[in-house]
């Protein structure tokens, strides 16, 4: 794969994931952030606390994101951290796509 396919890839994905956030980014959201690799997108969420709602929010965006695809469907994985992101690691997360003042 070329770096402009990673690169058109990666876009797609940080774009269908942000449709597919709107409406579920709650008070408790701190933080989202999605990486690529291959067939496969990661979703990072940084919450004030791991709760019902936020893990039904989640649920909600994945199914969502996975609707956006047309033809491809990536797996979709999720991963809920407590706290906020640590700003010396933010090429790690992949783009970061939401952060709350």
């Amino acid at each position: 794969m070329t770096d402009a396919e990673v690169e058109n890839r990666e876009n797609e994905a940080v774009l269908n994931a942000i449709q597919a956030l709107l409406g579920l980014i709650s008070q408790d959201m701190r933080a989202v952030a999605v990486r690529v690799e291959g067939d496969r997108v990661d979703l990072s969420f940084w919450v004030r606390s791991h709760t019902d709602e936020i893990d039904e929010d989640i649920d909600q965006a994945i199914f969502e994101l996975d609707a956006l695809y047309s033809e491809e469907h990536p797996l979709i994985e999720s991963k809920v951290y407590e706290g906020w992101p640590d700003p010396t690691k933010l090429g790690v997360y992949g783009r970061m796509i939401y952060w709350a003042k």
